[in-house]
């Protein structure tokens, strides 16, 4: 990047440290950052489900998103924490049309994902791209690096020529913090770390206004996480994408995100600015999940928290009224019997604060101390 590309010292915020912890600052967002604007992704009641054997009654399926509705606009990144089992994994491929879901709808600048055909589909394709969780599986062993990032651009017909095809090549691996010439290299010559770099790569070369990040960091150790974060937000103030960066990780997704969604149990149980979610939780999943988090400084450490007893319920049979009731310790009737919509609160709630919580914000009994 040209020196004139980057803000003045003083005005840069702090990259993420390997041994800093959770970050508080909350994302790197200097100024010339895109403005953000109109939603550019939108997921409105969505729902998959998968079959997951016999029963008594017939087969059983897993719900694994079951009425989700998020939206991420251009040069904003949105991240979806939770448990595993939530459905993350399943929401990132049903953002990026790798599945189909089977009620509601995912739409990219107002088309739909699940129904465009032809040019129009192609043209989805590459305005949104995903970045996968495993660098190993994710890279075909067999092909060196060059054919590995450039099979987006021959499938798209965005290069003429092998040198072209070359440069575009080196282009995309300098941008990644990558020497050009490892592309003759085979996957199983670079480090794990190494290996997401190249999976980025592979996802920007059709330019897209989109990258779905699935877990990008949690085969990494903690030294190469912070490498790729910092990557991952530095990218996006240069070229003004919109990401949605889903991880478990709360201190990863404090660090790169301007919203989040708390899912639990394939639905949202939270909404909001990354500030507000993290300062003034209202849902009690939420808080339990912040509470969960390793301390930094010993001053921390006799802390009080919420302790969930238990394990999440079954996706395939999940329970009726708020889902979260079995391990809340807050529940009461209602929330056996009905089940919570996504809303403000309280009167004064952040703009775009929501929780799927008959009492949010209410006292929440805490365990002991961390």
């Amino acid at each position: 990047m040209p020196p004139s590309d980057h803000p003045a010292a003083s005005d840069r915020p702090t990259a993420l440290s390997a041994s800093a912890g959770p970050n508080t600052g909350g994302p790197l967002t200097p100024a010339g950052t895109p403005t953000r604007g109109e939603p550019l992704l939108v997921a409105t009641g969505v729902r998959k489900s998968y079959r997951a054997g016999r029963s008594l009654g017939g087969r059983s399926r897993v719900h694994a998103v079951d009425g989700v509705d998020l939206s991420v606009a251009a040069g904003e990144t949105l991240g979806v924490v939770g448990e595993s089992g939530c459905g993350k994994s399943t929401l990132a491929r049903l953002l990026v049309g790798l599945e189909r879901p089977d009620a509601g709808q995912v739409r990219y600048a107002g088309t739909e994902v699940g129904t465009a055909r032809g040019t129009r589909r192609r043209e989805l394709r590459r305005a949104v791209q995903m970045v996968f969780q495993d660098p190993v599986t994710s890279l075909n062993p067999r092909m060196p690096i060059l054919d590995v990032v450039a099979e987006p651009l021959d499938v798209h017909r965005l290069v003429r020529g092998p040198v072209a095809r070359r440069d575009r090549v080196a282009e995309l691996l300098d941008m990644v913090g990558l020497a050009p010439d490892m592309m003759r290299r085979f996957p199983h010559e670079f480090s794990g770390g190494q290996r997401q770099r190249i999976g980025i790569a592979r996802a920007l070369a059709t330019e897209p206004r989109v990258v779905v990040c699935d877990e990008p960091v949690s085969a990494l150790d903690v030294s190469v996480q912070a490498q790729v974060v910092n990557l991952l937000a530095e990218l996006q103030q240069r070229l003004g994408i919109a990401l949605v960066f889903i991880a478990h990780d709360l201190g990863v997704v404090r660090h790169v995100s301007h919203r989040v969604a708390v899912m639990y149990l394939g639905r949202l149980a939270e909404l909001g600015p990354a500030a507000t979610v993290y300062q003034e939780p209202a849902h009690p999943y939420t808080r339990a999940l912040l509470g969960s988090v390793p301390v930094r400084h010993p001053r921390e450490r006799g802390r009080q928290r919420i302790v969930l007893a238990g394990d999440p319920p079954s996706p395939v049979d999940p329970p009726a009224g708020c889902r979260f009731h079995t391990r809340c310790p807050i529940a009461q009737d209602v929330c056996r019997r009905e089940e919570p919509v996504l809303r403000p609160p309280g009167d004064g709630a952040a703009e775009g604060h929501v929780s799927a919580c008959h009492f949010a914000g209410a006292p929440v009994p805490v365990g002991p101390a961390a």
